[in-house]
């Protein structure tokens, strides 16, 4: 299926990255709304849900971790689909059931080709 994607929910505690990826989803013409954490990023959501059409997410993360970030977040986006991101390969512990909106995931470092690739998958067909 293949998803119009015009706004993007960034989730991930380092600032530069959410910075880099922001710039990466704007030569994408993707809008983006950053959150440094789990709980910055249910707010945003809550506040943008009818806007929000993409979510990336830091598995990793202080105080909420990406995992429980968005066992929240997908009560208030349960059709958008995700973007996991980490240093650590957590691709096991991606699982989806039939009709859970597509998940991915993606290994950091990653290029930023390697990106616009996986996000241009959704927009094109996942």
């Amino acid at each position: 299926m293949a998803y119009t994607i015009k706004k993007a929910l960034v989730v991930d505690d380092e600032e530069p990255l959410r910075e880099i990826i922001g710039e990466v989803l704007a030569l994408l013409n993707i809008e983006t709304f950053k959150a440094e954490n789990g709980n910055t990023a249910l707010e945003i959501a809550q506040k943008h849900k009818a806007e929000i059409d993409l979510m990336l997410i830091d598995f990793y993360m202080p105080e909420m971790s990406g995992e429980e970030a968005y066992a929240k977040l997908k009560h208030i986006l349960p059709n958008c689909p995700v973007v996991f991101m980490s240093g650590y390969d957590y691709t096991d512990q991606i699982s989806s059931t039939p009709g859970d909106p597509p998940k991915v995931f993606v290994k950091k470092p990653f290029t930023i080709a390697q990106l616009q690739t996986t996000v241009k998958s959704f927009i094109e067909n996942v």
